[in-house]
């Protein structure tokens, strides 16, 4: 009768062990994105959420996602975005101009102290609308917003 209460308790510690151990995330969860330049302005913006996918993998502990956002200098078109912060610090995002067209979003937050979870999504050019307004083009992002990021490791 001992044994089965001792295994009965070692199964039910080691189940809810298993279940307590938080899941490794797999990609980044972004929503209400946004992309445009400002017609007549000099100015062109980025914002959006982000949260790592499952939330229970997030690095600030947070279930909720991160604001990102960035008003920068354009004009006319969409331009690259230098590795800057979310709020909160737990995220950072960049964009890239590839030449085949289009932007590349880059999303990166710690995993612990030596790894990083990065991901990239491409933003085809078919997904980007460029308006004329008079003497000036102002460039829009049109595609979905919300979408999956997919995560890969990188060593810091």
């Amino acid at each position: 009768m001992k044994s089965n209460t001792l295994l009965a308790t070692l199964f039910a510690a080691s189940a809810s062990a298993a279940v307590m151990k938080p899941r490794q995330a797999n990609s980044f969860s972004v929503s209400n994105f946004t992309a445009s330049c400002i017609p007549h302005s000099l100015f062109c913006t980025y914002e959006f959420a982000v949260i790592t996918d499952p939330t229970s993998a997030s690095p600030s502990g947070n279930s909720s996602p991160a604001k990102c956002s960035l008003m920068l200098q354009g004009p006319d078109y969409l331009p690259p975005v230098n590795l800057t912060g979310c709020d909160g610090g737990a995220y950072s995002w960049a964009v890239t101009l590839p030449q085949a067209g289009g932007l590349e979003l880059s999303i990166t937050t710690a995993k612990d102290s030596h790894t990083n979870y990065t991901g990239i999504y491409d933003i085809p050019a078919d997904q980007l609308v460029a308006e004329q307004h008079g003497a000036v083009i102002d460039q829009r992002y049109t595609g979905p917003p919300e979408f999956a990021v997919p995560i890969a490791l990188a060593n810091s």
